[in-house]
């Protein structure tokens, strides 16, 4: 790693938030697990068992869909074998030598919440069952998923196959970044259609929240006798995104739609940083070019409780490159340490971009009034 040379801590933004009188709700839930994020920020705004590890029954569908979608192309034709023919509970109704899209798959196992299109997903991408699963177990480590271990890809009952409230969240959380299955999970009903066949099935959406929230837009049900009623819940409004999953419920519709409300009504997210922002910062402090300027590389938002006060600052470190004749352009030069009250809260990265210097205009070739509209911005 390279040496940071520069260090410089500034004050960012100050301010007061006047308290909206919010009053602290005590969520009546009947679920025995449950967890409600932001899905921009990925903070997490209320909990109740969210570490604990239970059985997820088809809620892991989700991870199985975004691992097919990103590692196969929706327009593969997969042949139906076997063992994903005699899958049992839900299903779509596959028959062994069948021949079927990995598209017509995902909306089957998302929808109809059919095991045996899991199956048949997971052959279709890997050479075995087994093998995806080792995949997907990869996925989630890598997602940080710390309270999950899987052993198939639908969540048929298995003592060694859990996960958390938290960590079904982060991995929606991240499937819904994805345009394929954020689209899939928001669709009420589908026709999927056979290979060489003039076999279609019409399916509805298992996820009745959908028709009843406003906003909802995703994602999965669940149920089995041990897991009983789970759902991943989502919903968009005003632009914001936010994640339920409620497991082991009596009333999972209904358990989501508090959470989902209690989230809308007494959370916002406050716009730190944009991306692409040019900082405005002390040159002579970092030895910056005076033709080069620093931005950001991506957004920061903040979710806050509505009526919390904030004091933000950062902390900016640069790298050796500045002191080059020639810094990469575009490329990662330092980050942007943001804190709230001395509390670390997030990291963004920092490039240097050459600064746009705009050409100084020759007054001699000008008469006098047009010099006069220039200096006055006529």
């Amino acid at each position: 790693m390279k040496k940071i040379l520069t260090t410089i801590l500034i004050s960012l933004l100050f301010f007061f938030i006047s308290p909206c009188n919010v009053e602290a709700q005590d969520i009546n839930l009947s679920a025995e697990a449950a967890v409600l994020i932001d899905g921009d920020t990925g903070a997490i705004m209320y909990g109740k068992n969210h570490l604990e590890q239970r059985p997820p029954a088809s809620t892991t569908k989700v991870l199985t869909a975004i691992l097919a979608i990103e590692q196969g192309d929706l327009a593969e034709v997969v042949s139906i074998s076997k063992r994903s023919a005699q899958t049992g509970e839900a299903s779509i109704n596959l028959l062994e030598g069948e021949t079927i899209t990995l598209e017509n798959l995902l909306y089957g196992a998302l929808l109809k919440s059919g095991n045996d299109a899991c199956v048949a997903i997971a052959e279709g991408i890997s050479p075995t069952v087994e093998e995806f699963v080792g995949l997907m177990n990869l996925k989630a480590k890598l997602l940080g998923c710390t309270n999950t271990n899987f052993v198939n890809t639908n969540g048929l009952p298995h003592n060694n196959h859990y996960t958390s409230a938290l960590d079904l969240a982060v991995i929606t959380r991240y499937a819904l970044n994805n345009p394929i299955f954020a689209q899939i999970v928001a669709t009420p009903t589908k026709t999927i259609q056979w290979e060489n066949s003039s076999r279609k099935k019409y399916i509805q959406n298992t996820n009745k929240l959908l028709t009843i929230y406003p906003g909802a837009n995703g994602v999965k049900t669940g149920t089995t006798d041990k897991a009983g009623q789970c759902l991943i819940a989502s919903a968009t409004r005003e632009g914001r995104t936010l994640i339920a999953v409620v497991l082991k419920s009596h009333n999972r519709y209904g358990d989501a739609s508090k959470l989902l409300d209690y989230g809308f009504n007494n959370y916002y997210n406050l716009e730190v940083i944009k991306k692409n922002q040019v900082l405005n910062i002390d040159r002579s402090k970092f030895n910056l070019d005076k033709n080069l300027v620093l931005k950001a590389k991506e957004n920061f938002v903040l979710t806050l409780e509505k009526g919390t006060e904030t004091h933000l600052t950062c902390e900016i470190k640069l790298d050796s490159s500045i002191r080059k004749k020639n810094i990469p352009i575009g490329e990662t030069i330092g980050y942007l340490k943001l804190y709230n009250y001395n509390q670390e809260i997030g990291t963004i990265a920092l490039y240097a971009e050459k600064q746009e210097v705009l050409p100084k205009k020759d007054y001699s070739k000008q008469n006098i009034w047009d010099n006069i509209k220039d200096k006055l911005n006529f």
